[in-house]
């Protein structure tokens, strides 16, 4: 576990994510996780409030605190498919990591999240509970409410890209191989459920919609 030698970690995995995640793994593979499911699933826990319109049912204070309680399981569940998936499909590039150490890997790389939840926050403090209705995202917005929904989206934007740059080297350096091919680990299994989602859904739908 890093110590007081140490860099901070939260920092450091912004800047040196090959080095950062060599040392958690060397010492506590299991360093922080659950803050980190929790920062992995809380923005997940308010897109899903918003796209199922819960302020319809519930009180603004009701639906920010559920979100609260359930992020760290919604993000556990995450983190684990997420790092089984890579495990599972990056041994067919070579890759040699243990799960722990891939899932290490793929939380720390959820780190630029705490942009998207602060983004959030001020989404909640402009827009208050409209945040969390469907129609919000479908809103047309003017003047500062435009402003400051650019900019939230752009910063969210940034995050996410940021954080993948971060996972391809974390999880290049614990599989042994180079930030690219660690990028090639990470498309691999996204490919295979987003084939799996739509055949799922030809299935269901498609095939229906023929006969």
């Amino acid at each position: 576990m890093p110590d007081a030698s140490t860099k901070n970690p939260w920092w450091a995995i912004w800047v040196n994510p090959k080095e950062t995640i060599r040392e958690i793994v060397s010492k506590n593979p299991k360093f922080r996780l659950f803050w980190l499911c929790f920062i992995y699933g809380l923005p997940m826990a308010f897109s899903f409030s918003q796209s199922y319109s819960l302020i319809n049912v519930l009180p603004l204070w009701a639906v920010v605190i559920g979100s609260l309680v359930v992020s760290p399981f919604i993000g556990v569940v995450g983190v684990t498919i997420a790092s089984w998936l890579i495990q599972w499909t990056g041994r067919w590039i070579g890759g040699k990591a243990s799960f722990q150490n891939i899932r290490a890997a793929f939380a720390w790389a959820q780190v630029p999240n705490i942009l998207s939840i602060l983004m959030w926050i001020v989404l909640l403090i402009c827009f208050r509970g409209a945040v969390f209705s469907k129609a919000f995202s479908e809103m047309q917005f003017i003047g500062s409410a435009a402003g400051v929904v650019f900019v939230v989206f752009l910063v969210q934007t940034i995050a996410m890209i940021w954080g993948l740059v971060i996972l391809c080297h974390t999880l290049g350096e614990v599989q042994g191989f180079s930030a690219w091919k660690g990028l090639l680990n990470v498309v691999i299994p996204f490919v295979i459920v987003v084939a799996i989602i739509w055949f799922v859904g030809w299935i269901l739908y498609g095939r229906g919609s023929i006969q």
